[in-house]
């Protein structure tokens, strides 16, 4: 297991041993066991955790949301309906064009649905880059995501 692993485990368990109340309630938490780490790096786990702050009886704090895979896959097959407007594979990479205003909600589901073949998204306004390591992989993922597209979608010009 890697630190990261080592560390959103603990972060797992402090949050469900403890009532945390605020981020740097959880930092400290997380020193107390031997784990120091900043607050942009928290943030991204926090994030990555789907840790959410619930208001239970006037009393705010953290809680895991919990958020199943079939939940970003419906999401995805949603926006591929609504929202798409091209999807092309070029070398490494997968360029998704999109309505104005959505690739970041594409780029935000893509990262949680956890394509394997996936190395990380960049997205603007309307195009997300889908970035792959090699070509192989991008079209693996290229035949992936059209598993979601609308059934008149098109089909991969890079061929």
């Amino acid at each position: 297991m890697n630190r990261k692993e080592s560390r959103q485990q603990l972060i797992r368990l402090v949050i469900s041993e403890n009532t945390i109340h605020t981020q740097q309630e959880l930092q400290e938490k997380l020193s107390d066991n031997g784990v120091h780490v900043t607050q942009a790096t928290l943030s991204r786990d926090m994030k990555e955790l789907n840790l959410v702050k619930v208001n239970n009886n006037g009393t705010p704090h953290y809680e895991i949301l919990s958020v199943s895979q079939s939940h970003w896959e419906n999401r995805l097959r949603l926006y591929m309906e609504d929202a798409l407007v091209m999807l092309q594979v070029v070398q490494n990479q997968i360029i998704l064009k999109t309505l104005p205003g959505l690739a970041q909600s594409f780029g935000s589901i893509l990262d949680s649905i956890e394509i394997a073949e996936i190395v990380g998204t960049v997205c603007g306004d309307d195009t997300c880059l889908i970035i792959c390591e090699d070509h192989e992989k991008a079209k693996a993922c290229f035949d992936i995501l059209s598993q979601y597209t609308p059934p008149f979608f098109f089909s991969d010009k890079s061929e």
